[in-house]
């Protein structure tokens, strides 16, 4: 893992190619005109929910068909831009990576100065924040489902962000969810001393609105091997009949964990709500990172 003040400290010699998203906000588009400016080739990957489809750059391909996408990429030493990228994208192509025997993968991610909250000013509300225009509502990712009526029992990580309602609606659609024998992970320490209580503040209310007793874990907000070590050790505690999913509602360094963590890991769920980002949802830029795993 590597952290630099800017862009020009990075050291991607060796990469041929990155995959990116829409950029929607300052950073997304400081990420992706850093990549054409070293002269990296770069693909956009979009993941279509309602589908179930990869587009890699206008080529469409089923996600269950995923090893086919990534065989055209075998070659490549791929930089996946966590910035742009969702989630889908991230679990469906490290999966797809460690199968086809990728050597390493390396994620890019680029803070934000700031979130943009709601207009309002005043003190009461200056921890809201409008980062999302809508949910398209928590549907399965092929490879990674995990059927929630079935009887067996399971047990269920939810990473936490800043929008408490995601939390709220995993509840409320997913009753059989067992909140007693769940573990909420906090992004501890945020990108930025304070930032923690912003999530604290919004997801506490709902944990105890919906009366449930988790388990309340830590991992640093921009570490994607803390959060891959707490799945670690979450799995290992499983007892014989129990299945373990996961919810990645966090930050995208924690998220990439995850799907580092399932890439390694078949039996793995994951339960997502696939968000409509809005753009402009922060603004400015701060630390540049680079993670690189290596199977």
């Amino acid at each position: 893992m590597r952290e630099v003040p800017s862009a020009t400290e990075l050291q991607l010699h060796g990469f041929t190619r990155a995959l990116v998203g829409s950029p929607l906000d300052d950073r997304g588009k400081a990420a992706i005109a850093h990549l054409l400016s070293i002269g990296l080739a770069t693909s956009e990957l979009t993941y279509r929910s309602d589908s179930f489809q990869l587009s890699l750059d206008g080529t469409v391909t089923d996600a269950d068909d995923v090893d086919s996408l990534y065989a055209v990429l075998k070659n490549e030493s791929l930089i996946l831009e966590a910035t742009t990228l969702g989630i889908a994208e991230l679990l469906l192509m490290s999966r797809a990576a460690k199968r086809g025997g990728a050597a390493k993968l390396a994620f890019l991610y680029v803070e934000p100065l700031r979130y943009v909250g709601r207009t309002r000013g005043d003190l009461l509300h200056r921890r809201d924040f409008e980062l999302t225009e809508e949910f398209l509502g928590f549907k399965s990712i092929p490879e990674f489902v995990i059927n929630l009526a079935d009887p067996r029992p399971s047990r269920g990580v939810f990473f936490l962000g800043y929008e408490e309602r995601r939390l709220d609606r995993a509840f409320e659609d997913h009753q059989m969810i067992n909140g007693d024998n769940c573990t909420v992970v906090f992004g501890v320490p945020g990108f930025s001393p304070g930032w923690e209580m912003n999530s604290f503040s919004r997801n506490l209310r709902i944990i105890r609105d919906k009366g449930v007793r988790p388990e309340v874990a830590f991992c640093g907000a921009e570490n994607p091997q803390a959060a891959y070590g707490l799945l670690h050790r979450v799995s290992s505690s499983l007892k014989t009949d129990e299945r373990m999913f996961v919810a990645p509602l966090g930050t995208k360094p924690n998220g990439i964990g995850v799907a580092l963590f399932c890439a390694t890991h078949s039996n793995i769920g994951v339960l997502y709500d696939h968000p409509r980002r809005k753009p402009g949802r922060t603004e400015s830029v701060t630390q540049w990172h680079l993670y690189e795993a290596v199977f």
